[in-house]
């Protein structure tokens, strides 16, 4: 029978539990991402069936880290990435964020350029 995933307050080796389950937040992502035909959204980005999607969706199962390796790796990666390590408390992420913030900017001045140049040409 699968499992209905929980948030524990309880704290784990020493680690705060308190933090929603990957899938809990993957499931926030999803239905703010696609609020219409959010499993069959996420199925194809994750590149599992619809089903295991559904069953995300509703809390029953969590995500395998393939699954959720490959969500990373898909268009809406930045998002479900920058959900998981909100509250995490990560030295590190602050300043990654915002690295990546910057290089999605400059990704984006740099295509607009190529807009304006190609019609100026």
């Amino acid at each position: 029978m699968p499992r209905t995933y929980a948030k524990s307050t309880e704290t784990s080796f020493g680690f705060d539990t308190g933090i929603p389950p990957v899938v809990e937040i993957v499931a926030r992502v999803a239905r703010r991402l696609w609020p219409v035909k959010t499993a069959r959204n996420l199925a194809m980005r994750t590149g599992k069936n619809h089903r295991s999607a559904e069953d995300w969706l509703a809390l029953r199962t969590g995500m395998s880290a393939d699954a959720l390796a490959e969500l990373l790796r898909s268009d809406v990666g930045w998002d479900v990435l920058d959900a998981i390590m909100e509250g995490s408390g990560a030295s590190w992420w602050p300043k990654a964020r915002r690295d990546l913030k910057a290089a999605q900017i400059e990704r984006r001045i740099d295509a607009l350029k190529e807009e304006l140049r190609r019609e100026l040409d």
